[in-house]
């Protein structure tokens, strides 16, 4: 698999000041994100906080600070360069991409959200299956409520209307209760897939739930 689409806009890498990886607290889980493995002798860290304006990443090898850059970022490491990626709600991409071609995915920390989904991924594969499948289903039903929408807002304003001389009348009509429960329930979704690492470029468009 190849890179996302947002590793082609690499973002400036300026060292690090060498001070040590702070501790991750449960109080953290909420606003921030940290990864990683070990590769080539050394381990890797890359931490991020989703309520930092400046939107920094960190690269910590062997616990201590040795590159900074913006989201996305891109950071050489022996053999390779490691990737990583945010939206608005979650991390999409965290994976360190070798010479070869290969990819290893950044390991969540044991205290954070992320780490708790694998393993319930791992203890309960069923339910884990049915929660992603229930994830896509929501998604996709919020995109095709939001285009039906959309095209009739767009074919009823009457330069178009009469430039078309036609307009669509959307039949999925939601009650205001119908949609505060798509809503609510579109939430749930983005945050299943962002607790799982998942994303993909059309059904988790920020711009639709945002």
């Amino acid at each position: 698999m190849r890179g996302d689409a947002d590793m082609g806009r690499k973002r400036a890498i300026e060292p690090g000041d060498d001070r040590p990886l702070p501790p991750y607290s449960r109080l953290q889980v909420v606003n921030r994100s940290l990864l990683g493995l070990t590769h080539a002798g050394h381990t890797y860290a890359v931490d991020y906080d989703f309520f930092d304006w400046d939107d920094e990443v960190s690269l910590y090898a062997d616990g201590r600070r040795t590159a900074v850059a913006k989201a996305p970022a891109v950071f050489p490491v022996p053999g390779g360069r490691i990737e990583f990626a945010t939206t608005f709600y979650g991390v999409k991409r965290a994976h360190l991409v070798l010479a070869t071609g290969a990819e290893l995915p950044l390991s969540p920390h044991p205290k954070s959200l992320e780490a708790w989904r694998q393993r319930l991924a791992q203890r309960r594969p069923a339910l884990s299956a049915l929660m992603a499948g229930a994830a896509v289903v929501v998604l996709v039903v919020g995109l095709v409520v939001a285009a039906m929408s959309l095209l009739d807002s767009v074919t009823h304003e009457p330069r178009v209307a009469e430039w078309l001389g036609w307009s669509f009348d959307s039949p999925l009509e939601l009650s205001g209760a119908a949609a505060t429960a798509l809503t609510v329930a579109g939430i749930a979704a983005i945050v299943e897939r962002a607790l799982s690492m998942r994303h993909h470029w059309l059904l988790d468009a920020d711009t639709w739930w945002a």
